[in-house]
């Protein structure tokens, strides 16, 4: 029997899929060669591995959907919370009633973070459920979307910290040896932030993202003096990250668009950023902020709004291949963030390295590309 698949996507989808048999979270900590300080480790430290918090979902049909919880450290405690509290929710149910599971998972753990290692974990089943979706109905994700607007995307360079003017501007030239023409640095300190932009000039536009160090008071004496650098925008000045009404101050001297949101928990933090007239740019993490639905929801409050939607995008795994669908399905395609560094080992070969600062879309179902089981298997962490 031929089953029309325009009268009852959803139907057909839910059927094609099938219900979760199984779910699993996978920690990976990859080596990476870098001359820099991780700009992650807040707390100390100098081991340079990052983390890939895998969380793995099959269901009875066969379908296996690949998402990511945003992780740093090796964080074990995080994966024994999205094997205790999350899975237990999720096993049975429909993979294909993504916004069901989504609502089961945030009312039902509300009291254990509505921003955090929670939030990472919903992020991570929500992408996964996504990966299914897509892979049920044969469509990639960006189709799923409503089809693309770009083929690739363009990718920034994302500088890891390194505390030296000497050292910032040789790794400012090296990205743009490479190809990349947007560079966003990580210094907090003048003389470091000047020879990176002296070095990108008339090559690349720069940003600054300072990781919320500062202030009121010294985040409105360093908008004014690194006014005369022409820098892309000015992201996280102000501590803490939730201090709107103190990040609307720094945006109302006018002098840099002022960037942020990638500690957010949900578009409800996301209205009372725009309704504080905190920010130009928004960032969400799709692996921090509720996952591909919750995306999609804060870019149209984004539009709504006249606010530019450039997600975060810290990540190497499921949820950097998710925002690059994301980014594709775009009307005004986002700039896609990552990390400068160079890993010892590709999580999927080299099909998420950016030839000439792009990224092309991945065209297969679902995310379109999954892990290497070999390199999840070499460096897993138990």
């Amino acid at each position: 029997m031929n089953v029309d698949r325009t009268l009852n996507p959803q139907s057909y989808v839910s059927r094609k899929a099938g219900r979760i048999v199984k779910a699993e979270a996978i920690l990976v900590a990859i080596p990476f060669q870098s001359d820099a300080k991780p700009v992650w480790n807040f707390t100390g430290g100098s081991k340079n591995t990052f983390d890939t918090m895998l969380v793995r979902i099959e269901t009875e049909n066969g379908f296996i959907g690949w998402g990511e919880a945003f992780s740093r450290t090796e964080d074990t405690a995080l994966k024994s919370l999205i094997e205790t509290r999350i899975f237990p929710l999720i096993v049975g149910e429909d993979a294909a009633a993504i916004s069901k599971i989504k609502f089961k998972l945030e009312f039902g753990l509300q009291n254990f973070g509505r921003v955090g290692p929670i939030m990472y974990a919903i992020s991570a089943v929500d992408i996964a459920l996504w990966d299914i979706a897509g892979k049920a109905a044969g469509l990639s994700l960006v189709d799923l979307l409503g089809g693309s607007f770009a083929q690739d995307v363009n990718v920034y360079a994302s500088l890891l910290r390194y505390d030296s003017p000497e050292g910032v501007a040789a790794a400012t030239r090296q990205a743009i040896d490479r190809g990349y023409r947007f560079i966003k640095l990580h210094e907090v300190n003048y003389p470091e932030i000047a020879a990176a932009c002296q070095a990108a000039e008339g090559q690349a536009a720069v940003m600054l993202d300072v990781n919320c160090p500062w202030s009121v008071a010294e985040a409105l004496a360093m908008d004014a003096r690194l006014a005369d650098l022409d820098l892309l925008w000015l992201e996280e000045p102000v501590w803490p990250p939730e201090n709107y009404r103190g990040l609307a101050r720094i945006r109302a001297q006018k002098r840099h668009r002022i960037a942020a949101g990638e500690n957010a928990g949900s578009l409800h933090d996301f209205v009372a950023m725009i309704d504080a007239g905190a920010i130009d740019i928004a960032q969400p993490d799709v692996a921090k902020t509720g996952g591909i639905s919750e995306l999609l929801k804060i870019a149209t409050l984004c539009e709504a709004n006249a606010v530019e939607f450039v997600p975060h995008c810290a990540l190497f795994g499921p949820g950097m291949i998710a925002t690059v669908h994301i980014n594709a399905s775009m009307r005004t395609v986002p700039l896609l963030e990552r990390l400068y560094c160079d890993f010892e080992a590709e999580l999927f070969g080299g099909a998420t390295v950016p030839k000439d600062g792009k990224l092309a879309v991945p065209t297969g179902p679902g995310l379109g590309i999954d892990p290497d089981l070999n390199v999840v298997d070499r460096y897993r962490i138990e």
